[in-house]
């Protein structure tokens, strides 16, 4: 971009397109094309269909600045949801930053499961409460409340920063009214902390062993924040704490679901058996590897 640096060329969208997409891929960079497009879309604040409708319209000399200084971060490795400061889950947007966990398409399934073992179990119910552990930027929690109307959703999390996140998101999706979210860690939680039970508990724990941890993408183990990642220990180190909580802290008929590592299903099926949960459910991943777990208390699910 040596032209445009000296203010000799005028840059259009689809000319940046073009360029950026083969420079990302030279870089290794991987959805190049995507990358750039939602680059330029957050800059000029265009649907990406725009970007094509307008392909032709020239940058600005500060949209060109901006545009050169988020590509910078992009090539050190900065996941694109932080640069552009959103992401979306469950299709709703949602605020991320460095202090959250950017959310992943497989979480998704976490929730559609429990959005379907829910209105199976408790569809005659005008209210219902859910507890959801470890709730980093409110993506689960705020989808939950956002799907389920008659329900209220409290989230807890151990950093104060991860809160105000889930916070603002909820008040972004319009359920502020309904949601909850309170600083409370998970090891040794007590069922007596909230002033009522649960028919669901739900949790995406941090699950990354800490002998896993050096071999993640160096977009997650350098941007994104660790205590949400690994629990510093064998990966396993939240489950029999849930196990414990949830005993206590569901309704009679309640339900628990959690995410865990791709080697961990069956850990985590024998922490809860041991528990006292029965009539798992599991779920598989887009790979079809098993992701989720979700137990009952007494009825079958």
């Amino acid at each position: 971009m040596g032209a445009a640096d000296s203010g000799k060329k005028i840059w259009t969208i689809l000319e940046l397109i073009t360029w950026g997409t083969g420079y990302l891929a030279e870089k290794n960079i991987d959805d190049a094309r995507l990358n750039i497009e939602l680059l330029l879309s957050h800059i000029l604040h265009l649907q990406r269909i725009q970007l094509y409708t307008k392909f032709d319209q020239p940058l600005s000399e500060q949209e060109l600045a901006l545009f050169k200084s988020l590509l910078k971060r992009r090539l050190v490795n900065e996941p694109l949801q932080y640069i552009l400061g959103e992401t979306e889950f469950m299709g709703l947007k949602f605020s991320v930053d460095r202090s959250v966990l950017i959310p992943r398409p497989e979480t998704e399934l976490l929730v559609d499961q429990a959005l379907t073992l829910i209105k199976q179990r408790f569809f005659d119910s005008k209210e219902l409460s859910i507890l959801d552990l470890g709730t980093g930027s409110g993506c689960i929690a705020v989808s939950l409340a956002v799907k389920l109307p008659h329900t209220f959703v409290t989230g807890i999390d151990i950093s104060e920063e991860a809160l105000v996140v889930a916070a603002r998101n909820a008040e972004r999706n319009n359920v502020s009214d309904r949601t909850k979210f309170l600083k409370a860690d998970m090891m040794g939680l007590k069922a007596e902390t909230f002033p009522q039970r649960f028919q669901c508990i739900i949790s995406n724990p941090p699950y990354i062993s800490i002998a896993e941890l050096t071999q993640v993408a160096p977009e997650v183990k350098e941007y994104e924040p660790v205590t949400a990642l690994t629990d510093n220990a064998n990966g396993l180190k939240f489950y029999p704490e849930i196990a414990h909580f949830a005993q206590a802290a569901l309704t009679d008929d309640g339900i628990v679901g959690m995410e865990h590592a791709y080697n961990q299903s069956e850990s985590v099926l024998e922490i809860f058996k041991s528990a006292d949960f029965s009539d798992e459910v599991i779920v598989k991943d887009y790979r079809g590897i098993n992701r989720h777990l979700f137990f009952c208390k007494h009825r079958s699910i």
